[in-house]
């Protein structure tokens, strides 16, 4: 749109809609992986114990049971447990991010430029990573496996003026 564009070349339609700029940013990723541990499970210095893995940990990949619990089986603490690191994958992650902006000319060689910016214009959900340590109070509780936290913020979006003299 305006002038040297296809649309709106002239007139009332290139002042209101011609000069503008707009830009995206779409970010992507699958999900992060982590290792599901066992706190109650002391290996030693700075070591995070692990418990067993005796079944598929694949989960029903939602917010209430991530991953698989039933497939890890807690060992006795001194023990190393065979679970390896780092062998789920936490929620994939996706944001889309838009700016809107256009430079009007003032008297002089002023200028002004209005920018309006949307972060996660979709706003989409991100999740975090669920809940890895497997005790016997986490199993009990049922929070192993859970997610409570989000990856990423809601949509924000922010208006700006910039003005050159």
């Amino acid at each position: 749109f305006g002038q040297g564009k296809r649309f709106a070349t002239s007139g009332l339609g290139d002042a209101l809609l011609g000069g503008w700029l707009v830009s995206g940013i779409y970010t992507a990723r699958s999900g992060l992986p982590f290792t599901v541990t066992q706190s109650t499970n002391s290996v030693g210095d700075g070591a995070t114990g692990v418990p067993n893995l005796v079944g598929d940990p694949e989960g029903q990949r939602s917010v209430d049971s991530w991953f698989n619990v039933a497939a890890f089986q807690l060992v006795p603490s001194g023990t190393f447990g065979n679970a390896g690191r780092n062998i789920v994958r936490g929620p994939r992650y996706a944001v889309a991010d838009v700016s809107v902006q256009r430079r009007f000319r003032l008297p002089g060689t002023s200028a002004a430029t209005l920018r309006w910016d949307v972060f996660n214009i979709f706003n989409r959900a991100n999740f975090g990573l669920p809940a890895r340590n497997v005790t016997t109070a986490t199993i009990a509780s049922g929070t192993v496996g859970t997610i409570t936290s989000l990856a990423g913020d809601a949509r924000i979006m922010q208006f700006a003026v910039r003005v050159e003299f």
